[in-house]
């Protein structure tokens, strides 16, 4: 029974936070790259060009999340470019928590992962504005895989990946687009957002102090399961909906993180010569 119920609180914790950790560490390889291109091209201007949108956005996350979470919100600066020359910050959101709320502790790592959760979540919001058409096809690939949940096959998530990078290639080889201002402003938005969505040190330090308190409450949720004989099914379902979700809202950022890697070490390769 013991051992039963650990191995389901893992599963139950992995599967809410695993996706964030797996897209977290990719965010942070890529992001690294990108802003080390941007630095060797535009030097710190160009860091801070790109901040204006995205790092706005990263902090507006903490933010909200910080208020989701009932944290008192001590100061915040959603983007101090004088500060980033001086000590490297582009922004900040200080914030407290009464340690003895599970809730609030639980809040830790949802705070800290918040850029890209809402990160994503504004991505899409730009597709809707710039490109409706787009965002509802986009749409469409997340209920069809979420009609999916039952029989669930990694062969369908890849044929949906597959399905959203041949419409991304048809959007970026579009002449219209190349021509169309509206489109290269859709670009540098995404560009932005995507340059400035992976986690500080400070970011996964306070995540991981949330990490635990999730896994307290998945062994209480697989306790009670286990004596109530209760059908954690649904649950599982919930969960499965909820990392769809994410997983959409994350793969696009990693697409149009790639892109800007791509779009700043051609420009870096330029310069050289």
């Amino acid at each position: 029974m013991v051992l039963k119920i650990i191995f389901s609180s893992i599963l139950l914790t992995f599967s809410t936070v695993g996706i964030f950790i797996i897209f977290g560490l990719i965010y942070n390889l890529i992001e690294n790259k990108n802003l080390k291109y941007i630095n060797y091209t535009f030097g710190t201007k160009g860091i801070l060009i790109t901040g204006i949108i995205g790092t706005t956005i990263h902090e507006l996350s903490h933010y909200i999340m910080c208020k989701i979470f009932a944290h008192k919100v001590r100061e915040v600066k959603l983007f101090t470019p004088y500060k980033y020359e001086r000590e490297g910050i582009l922004g900040y959101v200080y914030h407290s928590y009464n340690p003895k709320s599970i809730y609030q502790n639980i809040g830790n790592f949802f705070i800290g992962i918040a850029p890209m959760i809402l990160g994503g979540a504004f991505i899409a919001l730009c597709f809707k504005l710039f490109f409706p058409d787009i965002y509802i096809e986009l749409s469409g690939y997340v209920i069809e895989l979420i009609k999916y949940n039952e029989g669930y096959s990694i062969n369908r998530v890849f044929l949906v990946i597959k399905e959203i990078l041949a419409l991304f290639i048809g959007m970026f080889l579009s002449i219209d687009n190349f021509l169309n201002f509206r489109f290269w402003i859709f670009i540098f938005i995404m560009c932005s957002i995507t340059s400035h969505m992976s986690l500080s040190s400070a970011d996964l330090k306070n995540s991981r102090s949330g990490i635990g308190y999730i896994f307290i409450l998945s062994i209480v949720i697989s306790l009670l399961g286990y004596i109530l004989n209760i059908n954690l099914q649904n649950i599982a379902k919930l969960i499965l909906i909820y990392n769809i979700y994410f997983f959409y809202f994350l793969f696009i950022g990693i697409v149009f993180s790639l892109l800007s890697l791509f779009i700043f070490y051609l420009i870096s390769k330029v310069v050289q010569i």
